[in-house]
């Protein structure tokens, strides 16, 4: 018996019901008044007194993707309750990541500073970091041409970031979604499923009204991926540190080429406040 739409509406109410995660929204707008503690994609970093810019292990300078004061964050469970956190990345060919390793710590780095009220002067930052923005890196296509490599922002400019504290239910990209929807229709349902992808065009399309698509840029709740969950299902990076999509407008773009940049951590690190083994890795379609 081919369930009714009803019933079908009914399971994914009683699975987002069952899968919601906090989730911090975030909403993007171009400032150049911000300090330089304060929450940002891009700009001008904070740099401790006596520190120096990120480099990689090959001594070329890293850039800022993002800043996060966790004393501008909404009250909530994810982030610690204070701090500045700094998502860093390479100039290179694929952003910074590395698709074979994708917690290494080279070409990116992800920092925390529990306090923050010492820092290098701002001039000697600015100056530190327009010598790195002005740093070339020069890669080749697939025939052998130069071109110049770009970042997927940029970094001269400062985005403010507007928080807003909500929830969300699980993703349809997220790894764990096939595996709990056959769970739930099989205990719901006589006909049994191995896949959620080989159900009819028709319940797909019920399911697709329902469920979250992961989309946006956020800290917590659930993925979205231009392609597929580079995690395994009992991998340990289960929170969603911080996604970025791409994003277009007049004022400012991001440009994942047309995807989006995932970062994850595991619960225990996290409760450490411990960001040596954070999963970075992004695509596009």
């Amino acid at each position: 018996m081919i369930p009714t739409q009803e019933q079908i509406e009914q399971l994914v109410a009683d699975l987002n019901a069952t899968t919601q995660r906090e989730m911090i929204r975030i909403k993007l707008s171009l400032s150049d008044s911000l300090a330089l503690t304060d929450s940002k994609f891009g700009g001008m970093p904070y740099i401790p007194k006596g520190g120096s810019l990120p480099t990689s292990a090959e001594d070329k300078p890293l850039f800022m993707l993002a800043q996060i004061n966790c004393e501008q964050l909404p009250e909530n469970n994810i982030y610690p309750k204070k701090g500045l956190l700094q998502f860093w990345i390479a100039k290179d060919d694929y952003f910074g990541a590395d698709f074979k390793n994708l917690c290494q710590n080279n070409t990116k780095k992800v920092l925390y500073f529990p306090e923050f009220s010492d820092n290098l002067p701002v001039e000697q930052i600015k100056k530190l970091y327009e010598k790195a923005i002005l740093s070339k890196e020069i890669g080749k296509n697939f025939i052998g041409q130069e071109y110049e490599i770009e970042l997927p922002f940029d970094p001269n400019k400062s985005l403010a970031l507007n928080f807003e504290s909500t929830h969300e239910s699980i993703s349809l990209q997220d790894i764990n979604f096939n595996k709990l929807i056959v769970e739930k229709w099989n205990e719901t349902f006589p006909n049994k499923i191995s896949g959620f992808w080989g159900l009819s065009k028709e319940i797909l399309s019920i399911f697709y009204k329902f469920l979250s698509t992961g989309f946006g840029h956020k800290i917590g709740g659930y993925p979205d991926f231009a392609q597929e969950d580079p995690r395994e299902v009992d991998d340990p990076h289960k929170i969603l540190l911080l996604q970025i999509n791409s994003e277009y407008n007049d004022d400012f773009s991001i440009s994942w080429v047309d995807g989006v940049a995932n970062f994850f951590i595991s619960p225990e690190d996290l409760a450490k406040c411990q960001f040596d083994d954070v999963m970075y890795y992004w695509g596009c379609t």
